[in-house]
């Protein structure tokens, strides 16, 4: 727990020079001119625009579907206008929090030692992560991220009850890691890669199968 609050407050700390920065390249097309932040237009639109607010079936749409990152767009709108630090302020948040989550499961594949704080702080500090969290568009990826690594947590929570035989705690997380799958999905699509880690997981570490082994599987 205090390793996952040091790697929050490092990437914190690493951030929070952004909340003075204005809006920048698409963050304009996706925000200042996207029709689908105003409180005059339905908020169900988002369900049927692309990210950039152009409805999905019109030829010039660009098919990226994105609906909850749109929608906390709108949501930001909705609390602060057209003020870039409260859009900032609230990709710092995510990032964060997803550095947290990063960290608990570094936690829970090394163990309790130094190796956990130190790829918690690989994460929070790494500049591969610098436009997803400066940029404001960045947001579908970090949105995605947050929903990633719940639907991975609930995963390994759904294996370790299945292997103790508790079916309906089992089936609760396997449920709870479905739904954040969704999520992960609905805020960028890159988000369907969940469900291959979590197979990979099932397989290689909470089975401990080896990849020589993979054939008899299929071969039964």
């Amino acid at each position: 727990m205090i390793a996952d609050l040091v790697c929050s407050a490092v990437a914190l700390v690493l951030y929070v020079n952004t909340l003075g920065a204005d809006f920048c390249y698409d963050d304009s097309r996706a925000i200042k001119s996207n029709q689908d932040l105003l409180p005059e237009t339905p908020w169900t639109n988002v369900f049927y625009n692309d990210f950039w607010g152009t409805l999905l079936t019109h030829s010039g749409s660009h098919k990226s579907y994105r609906p909850l990152c749109t929608l906390s767009f709108r949501i930001n709108y909705a609390l602060s206008g057209l003020e870039p630090w409260s859009y900032h302020l609230a990709n710092v948040a995510l990032h964060c929090i997803v550095t947290a989550l990063f960290t608990h499961l570094a936690r829970l594949l090394l163990g309790t030692g130094c190796w956990t704080l130190l790829a918690g702080l690989l994460f929070a500090s790494h500049p591969v992560h610098t436009e997803a969290v400066a940029g404001i568009v960045g947001r579908a990826d970090v949105g995605a991220g947050l929903f990633f690594l719940l639907a991975l947590l609930c995963y390994i929570g759904h294996c370790d009850q299945r292997a103790e035989g508790a079916q309906r705690r089992s089936w609760a997380w396997f449920v709870g890691s479905l739904v954040c799958s969704t999520c992960s999905v609905l805020w960028k699509e890159q988000g369907i890669t969940v469900l291959a880690v979590a197979a990979v997981y099932d397989v290689f570490v909470f089975h401990r199968m080896k990849l020589q082994q993979l054939p008899g599987i299929f071969y039964k």
